[in-house]
């Protein structure tokens, strides 16, 4: 997935001409006035009045009959004010390039807004430390399908079972980072039973559990494209908190989701990727200035995988709900969090 500073095509149109400059400046200034960006082009022997956006074409026409048959009335006598407006766009402009310049070094290395040294030294501690610990546990837990030990003897009670004598490490292990217990979610079918003995990091842990090689490298490939953008940007708290929320919120829709529906045993960090994926598409909408834009392909891409995970012809489980859960946070917190972050 690939990502672009946001760029705007100008594609200007021509609305008329004028034989005398100072009416063609005129003009320009009263356009200035109206909040249409305007260009003159003076020439030789003729003065082009351009403009830029489509939607205030018609607006401009009208505007250019009218000031033609009146370029003396009052309304059009607006030099000083247009001047003012003029200054205050310039200055409006180099403020946004300011703060361009400013996140793009931040996400060539500059500061982050909460996470001090490492962000100003470029790193993304947060994004690697996920990787890490994520390719660690699959690989240690066999990808949810831990070994058991070779030395089983071959009679062993309901009661070791429950209790879990002969589990290998493993199967510890995986037990311990899923949502609850499996042997005490086949007794109880109650997916909260292990946190309502007090096992609340249970809420958190299925994030680094996956349950293939595709399944990890997926959803490191996009937490690693995606989440390094965020963590550059806004510094490493910012995204743990992102990762976190998404995650969670991800977690409960799909635990609450009926069990016909969806599985409420669900593993992996796709729910927070798609938080952070979420927070990037939708924050440019809520602060112009983001610097970041995600290209329309990869958004459908995304949407499209997201979407086709829900058909029930899809060969695997997927945790839809926590997919939904993610997406919807994240766009939440670009459209509630400040633009100073």
């Amino acid at each position: 997935m690939s990502f672009s500073f946001r760029t705007r095509k100008i594609d200007m149109r021509r609305i008329g001409t004028f034989s005398d400059p100072k009416l063609a400046d005129q003009f320009s200034d009263y356009l200035q006035t109206l909040r249409i960006p305007a260009k003159v082009d003076h020439d030789e022997n003729s003065h082009d009045i351009w403009i830029r956006d489509e939607k205030d074409v018609a607006t401009a026409r009208e505007a250019m009959e009218e000031f033609k048959q009146s370029p003396g009335a009052a309304k059009f006598d607006v030099t000083a004010e247009a001047a003012r407006l003029r200054k205050e766009a310039e200055a409006e402009k180099k403020r946004k390039l300011a703060l361009q310049n400013k996140a793009q070094k931040k996400l060539r290395g500059g500061s982050g807004a909460f996470s001090g040294r490492s962000a100003r030294t470029g790193n993304i501690p947060v994004v690697i430390g996920m990787i890490a610990i994520c390719g660690i546990i699959g690989y240690v837990t066999n990808f949810a399908d831990p070994k058991p030990r070779r030395d089983l003897p071959e009679v062993i009670t309901l009661e070791q079972l429950e209790r879990g004598d002969y589990l290998s490490t493993e199967q510890k292990l995986f037990c311990a980072l899923a949502l609850t217990d499996p042997i005490e979610y086949q007794k109880s079918d109650d997916p909260w039973e292990s946190i309502k003995k007090g096992e609340v990091w249970r809420i958190v842990t299925p994030a680094f559990l996956h349950g293939s090689p595709m399944h990890l490298v997926f959803n490191m490939m996009a937490l690693f494209t995606l989440g390094s953008v965020v963590e550059r940007l806004h510094g490493s708290l910012f995204l743990v908190l992102l990762l976190l929320i998404s995650h969670v919120v991800g977690m409960l829709v799909q635990i609450f989701l009926p069990d016909w529906l969806e599985s409420p045993m669900a593993i992996g960090a796709s729910g927070a990727v798609f938080g952070v994926f979420g927070f990037i598409w939708i924050r440019p909408r809520f602060q112009p200035s983001y610097p970041v834009g995600i290209p329309p392909f990869n958004v459908y891409l995304m949407l499209g995988f997201m979407f086709a995970c829900m058909l029930p012809i899809f060969p695997m489980q997927i945790a839809n709900g926590a997919h939904v859960g993610g997406l919807l946070t994240g766009i939440a917190i670009a459209a509630f969090a400040p633009k100073s972050i």
